[in-house]
């Protein structure tokens, strides 16, 4: 594939730091997530079982994402098959392919993986020496509209049961067991689900009458519990991307599972009970995550962050290690009654990474339907802590369409996030408020599993509602596009009769359904229109005593308590919190094996040593070299790499001053991405006591492979800028047999103008470039040319010597072999 034909290379280049790869393997399973990179490499689930699996010898874990379209355009004009990242190994050529689903929006982007992939969508179809296709994730709890293509699901927790998996396949494989033996052993351990053993059934107006298992002992699948996450297999040393991804920093997730009970919140109920993480084991992590990455942040995950029992204790702890190496710590599923001043306190302390607060609902009559269990008194005290603390921006998230919800409760949104701006005034900042707000989804195993979801219609109307009251308040209004919650919502409680909707919305050209610029309605109202289903019809009320199509798979939580918990949102009444010690019957625990795990109170980690005073400055000068696939790199993901090797490499650099510190290197100038260099030059400012040659040491130590520092010299730290002591640049262009005839004369051409000037576009400007004047020496050889010149880009050199307009960087092989500076500093 060309590279520099796509949007962003990184996102195929593999070879990252901290990436695995293992050319010989019994066993090869692809974890698959099914959207592009940036947005996968941000997803803590497919880093835990990366880690899990590459710890065993003999089974390679590789990753693979869903192709752009420019990208997915070009393995189809080359009949190039999707392929792993680590080793290329076509995914058809796997053993077991582990798909993500973590959106309903993603499926088109699953099926279409296996279509370019060469494999058939249909399990059925697909005998050896095809992979097997296994899924898992929130999506799980109902597959049923991916169930024909899928052998098999996995429900709940993943640490332990990956491994299981890929052992049984991976003996099975050993003993040469066909197909049918393989998905019998899988179905014999806890947690996994083999669709093609039930058979749903249906009455003759549509609704479900049974999913009857086929095989004896199989009539529910329970979903699987990983019962103390203190001792589970965590990753302190994950793959570091080479491009910024959605969150670019060291997760640490320190519980799972949430108490609180809000009554449309899926994750609430399927993670259940809450299990943390030991403030020692959580220091531990972060201590060799962030030696492994160099990342500058540190993000503390969990459904709800504030509720951990140790995290004044465990947040000021982090502070005080971390705080003179400006690494933040963020918080981002904070509570509202969660948020004291201690908090805010200790997060402002080295960069403010934002506050999001989720209030759901507008009204106090509508948080007690979702038992949010927050006031109006606990959110705008809150506020006014965030923007007395120096923020001055609050993210608000709403949701419309809840169960009982009125206009009136809908108009409390904007006269809320009101109140909350006004809690500025008398804080010293101008308070600003961007209201979020998106529409609510029934899902499957909720006590509002069986209410209807409101039309596009509504949802239009009451966006169009928020809107003119958001706008009079001046305040900032985000909302999610009612046929993408529409889209959501049909797939959230659909059953397998929206497969065959599903193949037909690929053929059309459906991918990428969750990004707006490529949802197309009309494609998918063709696709439910040539497959006869009404897709409306899987919005509406369900009946109590209807079955469901998830019916079959049990999240440990009982279908008692989830009726019970509908009548109280009925009610408008509230349910406890069992952490503090009231069990609430929900059916989860059973108080032996499965039980919630909470960290002792007080236990306070012990402060680091004052950090030392500023260091003595020295500057570096390095030379390097960015070949193979290293030249894909843009500029700016170049300054991510060394940003993240400097620090992973313990090299004591220093940092600019401000809000947002940075480490202090600059670079010579930026070259174009596609050129391999040997030439690449840097000034990195360090603590004086490490010299060059250590500097030099450490970093090549970490680099990936492809970059690699040749040389390194101490300059004098009042040197003049690179950029000021260039004067030129060597390359060596080498062209295609046919661009090379009669390269010699052409060059002779070239030199002969007086001028040869080009204009080019850069920020909307126009700039004319003396490509002649600027060019210092110009020699033909073998099948290149040798260019020494000052400003322009080779290409632009190269068109004008061939004189050939349409030439791009993709016709052309570019070499920076030297960078020419001036003999001594110049006067200033």
């Amino acid at each position: 594939m060309n590279l520099l034909a796509v949007e962003k290379p990184a996102r195929y280049m593999g070879g990252e730091m901290g990436s695995i790869r293992k050319d010989e393997s019994d066993l090869r399973f692809a974890l698959a997530f099914p959207d592009v990179y940036e947005v996968g490499m941000s997803h803590l689930g497919l880093r835990i079982l990366y880690h899990i699996l590459n710890a065993v010898d003999g089974i390679a874990a590789e990753r693979v994402f869903a192709p752009w379209p420019d990208m997915e355009s070009q393995m189809e004009a080359a009949g190039s098959p999707l392929t792993t990242l680590e080793s290329a190994t076509p995914l058809a050529d796997c053993h077991i392919i582990g798909f993500t689903l973590q959106y309903e929006l993603s499926y088109t982007n699953i099926l279409n993986m296996l279509r370019l992939s060469g494999i058939p969508l249909l399990a059925d179809e697909r005998s050896e020496p095809f992979p097997l296709v296994i899924g898992g994730g929130p999506c799980a709890y109902n597959p049923e509209p991916l169930a024909p293509f899928f052998d098999a699901f996995l429900l709940g927790d993943g640490e332990e049961a990956v491994l299981e998996i890929a052992q049984a396949v991976r003996l099975g494989k050993r003993a040469g067991y066909g197909k049918a033996a393989l998905l019998e052993r899988l179905a014999a351990i806890e947690g996994v689900y083999v669709p093609s053993f039930f058979e749903p059934r249906y009455l003759p107006d549509g609704r479900m009458a049974e999913i009857a298992p086929l095989k004896a002992g199989m009539s529910r699948v329970r979903r699987r519990f990983l019962a103390d996450l203190d001792t589970a297999p965590y990753p302190d040393a994950p793959v570091v991307p080479f491009m910024k991804t959605i969150h670019d920093r060291v997760a640490v997730e320190i519980a799972r599972g949430c108490t609180r009970g809000c009554r449309f919140c899926q994750a609430g109920y399927v993670y259940r009970p809450v299990r943390e993480r030991s403030p020692e084991t959580i220091l531990d992590l972060v201590e060799k995550s962030l030696g492994a990455t160099g990342y500058d942040e540190i993000s503390l995950l969990s459904l709800s962050s504030g509720d951990y029992s140790c995290i004044a204790p465990l947040l000021t702890g982090l502070m005080a290690r971390y705080a003179h190496d400006r690494v933040a710590v963020s918080l981002p599923s904070l509570r509202v009654g969660t948020l004291t001043e201690e908090l805010i306190t200790e997060i402002k302390k080295v960069r403010k990474t934002g506050f999001t607060l989720a209030p759901e609902a507008g009204s106090e009559r509508m948080r007690s339907v979702i038992n949010k269990g927050i006031s109006e008194a606990d959110l705008l005290e809150g506020a006014a802590n965030v923007y007395r603390a120096g923020w001055r921006l609050i993210k608000l998230y709403f949701m419309i369409g809840l169960p009982g919800e009125t206009l009136d409760d809908v108009l409390q949104i904007p006269a809320l996030a009101r109140r909350v701006k006004d809690q500025a005034k008398g804080s010293g900042v101008a308070g600003e408020v961007n209201v979020a707000v998106s529409s609510f989804v029934p899902k499957a195993h909720t006590p509002f599993q069986w209410e209807p979801q409101i039309s596009r219609e509504e949802i239009r109307e009451r966006q169009g509602l928020l809107r003119g009251e958001l706008k009079r308040r001046k305040l900032h209004f985000k909302w999610q596009d009612a046929p993408l919650s529409f889209m959501e919502g049909v797939f959230a409680r659909g059953d397998r009769r929206l497969a065959p909707v599903l193949v037909r919305a690929v053929e059309l050209g459906c991918r990428f359904d969750g990004w707006g610029e490529h949802f197309s309605p009309e494609r998918w109202h063709q696709a439910f229109a040539d497959c006869g289903i009404q897709a409306e019809w899987y919005l509406r009320r369900r009946s109590l005593d209807e079955v469901l199509p998830w019916d079959h798979l049990d999240c440990g939580v009982s279908r008692e308590f989830l009726l019970a918990e509908r009548e109280r949102a009925l009610s408008e009444s509230a349910t406890g919190d069992c952490r503090h010690g009231h069990c609430i019957a929900c059916g989860v625990c059973d108080f032996s094996v499965i039980a919630p795990r909470i960290s002792p109170r007080g236990t306070v980690p012990p402060r680091a040593d004052a950090p030392l005073a500023e260091p003595l400055p020295a500057r570096v000068r390095l030379r390097f070299a960015k070949t193979g696939a290293m030249r894909f790199l843009s500029h700016l993901e170049l300054i991510t790499l060394f940003t993240r090797a400097v620090s992973r490499a313990g090299v004591p650099i220093l940092f600019s001053q401000g809000f947002h510190p940075h480490p202090k290197f600059s670079f010579a100038t930026a070259t174009p991405v596609g050129i391999e260099s040997k030439a690449e030059y840097m000034d990195m400012f360090v603590a004086a006591e490490c010299g060059a040659d250590e500097v030099k040491r450490r970093l090549n130590k970490v680099l990936p492979d492809g970059m690699r520092i040749l040389d390194a010299e101490l300059i004098d730290v009042k040197s003049p800028s690179l950029s000021v002591q260039m004067i030129a640049t060597h390359y060596r262009i080498t062209l295609n047999e046919a661009l090379c005839k009669d390269i010699a004369r052409k060059c002779e051409l070239f030199l002969a103008h007086d001028s040869f000037a080009i204009q080019r576009i850069k920020k909307g400007e126009c700039q004319t470039i003396d490509l002649r004047s600027e060019t210092v020496s110009l020699v033909a050889a073998a099948g290149s040319i040798e260019l020494v010149a000052g400003r322009g880009k080779p290409v632009e050199y190269a068109r004008a010597i061939t004189g050939d307009e349409a030439l791009s960087m993709d016709d052309l092989r570019v070499e920076k072999l030297d960078v020419i500076f001036h003999p001594t500093p110049p006067h200033t």
